[in-house]
């Protein structure tokens, strides 16, 4: 039996409900560099873009479209590839003045039934799991290139950018926009024409995206604004270092079949694999922090910060 499809109203209702502040998991081994001041100006700057890119598709397609921003998020390169499917309309572009390679994504299906629009079908059919032909990647391209001319307009309060586009890969695997550790802020879209909806997410390099924010909310901020910033952020730098944090110390792990595990009892030795002249592990949010090697504070159990292993080494 197939599965049921939300309808529009409920994927509206969960759209709208991630931007009303409910609470997301959050990686502190991953901490996001974007700041939340600028994730909110790209916010703004995003639905603009929304607004102008439904505009430029029903002009395209002689039908109404909406386009709906879904989220941004921070992604390496790596995982951003990986997330695409394959095949798949995957566009990079040169972001000048911007150093680096942005990515605009339009999932296969949804560009298929566009393209049948335009050359005067219905674009109800369902599309087939192919790559494009030769007349429908010049198609496809000419999509993209109006499409960036409108996100050039959409981000002229924060950059003067001038796009390029430099590819269009339909294998994400073959597309090396950039080096795999590169952080991409990845906004997601949600397309849906007369019906058929579709998925498409903007990947631009975080670095010179958050420079330009920068650089725009300083010409844009007056002296006694920056002034309240500044204050606020050293409140928050202080109130942060007397925050409690939960930290556990810990020897390396040792691995057991579930046989093993039923099988103990009282008395029974256990073989770990930490040598005795090894530091132990401070660990918080499983994630290893220091080394320490174990003591005592007068009646209580205590441990005494060493270098690492790799800091001796050196």
């Amino acid at each position: 039996m197939a599965a049921e499809t939300p309808s529009t109203a409920e994927r509206t209702g969960t759209r709208r409900s991630r931007r009303r502040g409910v609470p997301v998991p959050y990686d502190f081994r991953r901490p996001t560099k974007l700041s939340r001041q600028h994730a909110r100006v790209l916010e703004i700057t995003y639905e603009g873009f929304c607004r102008q890119w439904a505009t430029l598709l029903s002009s395209t397609l002689r039908t109404t479209v909406q386009v709906e921003l879904d989220g941004i998020q921070q992604y390496s390169y790596d995982e951003y590839a990986a997330s695409l499917p394959m095949p798949t309309v995957m566009a990079v572009f040169d972001p000048e003045p911007l150093v680096g390679a942005a990515v605009l994504h339009m999932d296969m299906a949804f560009v298929l039934s566009c393209i049948e629009r335009m050359l005067g079908g219905t674009g109800h059919n369902a599309q087939p799991e192919r790559q494009l032909t030769d007349i429908e990647a010049v198609l496809a391209r000419g999509m993209v290139e109006r499409t960036l001319v409108e996100l050039a307009s959409s981000l002229v309060t924060v950059t003067d950018l001038k796009p390029k586009l430099t590819a269009i890969d339909q294998n994400p695997a073959f597309a090396q926009a950039a080096a795999a550790t590169d952080v991409m802020i990845v906004s997601s879209f949600h397309l849906e024409v007369d019906g058929v909806a579709g998925t498409a997410t903007l990947a631009m390099p975080l670095d010179p995206l958050s420079t330009a924010l920068t650089a725009a909310e300083l010409r844009v901020a007056s002296p006694e604004e920056l002034r309240i910033r500044r204050l606020m952020r050293d409140r928050l730098d202080d109130h942060l270092e007397h925050i409690p944090v939960e930290v556990s110390v810990r020897m390396k792990a040792a691995q057991m079949r579930p046989d093993e595990i039923l099988g103990l009892v009282p008395g029974d030795v256990l073989r770990l694999p930490h040598r005795a002249d090894e530091p132990l592990e401070v660990v918080s949010s499983d994630a290893h922090v220091a080394s320490a090697v174990a003591g005592s504070r007068g009646a209580k159990l205590a441990c005494l910060i060493v270098p690492t292993p790799e800091e001796n080494a050196r």
